[in-house]
């Protein structure tokens, strides 16, 4: 009798079980996987250092805010794209040799904000090299950083297509004139910002993905210059 009883237990609660499943409620052998992970807020630093300029530059990409990207840049910025796509120029999308703050303006209100803005952006910059060039010790506007940084760019359209970016550029730093301290020391900006990357990229993990097209930096801005 008694194990009788406990096999019509067990039939009651399997049964139970199935019944809130297909109900659509609680599956207690499904894991809770939690709420989605949220994007950090905004948090915009003092450049105070080069690499406070860099961390701008990044949330200001994750974040597609226009003003905060600029104001990294100083008025006379240039960007170079690389030496590969200059020499093999795509022809639906013809590349300047090199094109100003003004062009990046316009680029990116296109990217973030406009009628063809993206979806989403992520930004990963991880340091390869760093240099300090004191240039006149008497003098500390005289003072530059070049700093290469590996870019991991991942620009999401609506729909299924992403570009991808991954290859390093080079970044040339000095103390902004504009925007003195207290202290004998100054905010940074980026004047000059060189693309070093190769056609295509080098991230292996997406090269599967057919939703993912590889491109260079200078590709991927240059799409947005109008």
């Amino acid at each position: 009798m008694t194990v009788f009883s406990t096999r019509r237990l067990a039939v009651f609660v399997l049964l139970a079980v199935f019944a809130v499943t297909l109900s659509g409620c609680w599956n207690p052998f499904a894991p809770d996987k939690g709420d989605p992970v949220p994007i950090p807020p905004a948090d915009y630093h003092d450049r105070l250092t080069p690499e406070d300029v860099l961390h701008n530059l990044k949330t200001a990409y994750i974040w597609k805010h226009v003003d905060p990207y600029l104001d990294c840049l100083s008025e006379d910025f240039t960007f170079y794209p690389s030496e590969e796509d200059l020499q093999n120029p795509d022809p639906d999308h013809p590349m300047p040799e090199d094109w100003s703050k003004a062009e990046e303006r316009a680029m990116h209100i296109n990217m973030f904000t406009g009628a063809n803005a993206v979806e989403s952006i992520t930004l990963t910059l991880t340091e390869i090299t760093s240099v300090f060039d004191e240039g006149d010790p008497g003098d500390i506007w005289d003072d530059t950083w070049t700093l290469v940084e590996g870019v991991d760019l991942m620009v999401n359209l609506y729909g299924d297509l992403s570009y991808l970016a991954t290859a390093p550029s080079e970044y040339h730093l000095r103390r902004d004139i504009d925007q003195p301290t207290e202290n004998d020391g100054s905010w940074w900006e980026i004047y000059a910002w060189f693309d070093l990357s190769e056609r295509g990229g080098s991230r292996g993990d997406a090269r599967q993905d057919p939703n993912i097209e590889h491109v260079s930096l200078s590709q991927l801005k240059n799409m947005f210059r109008e």
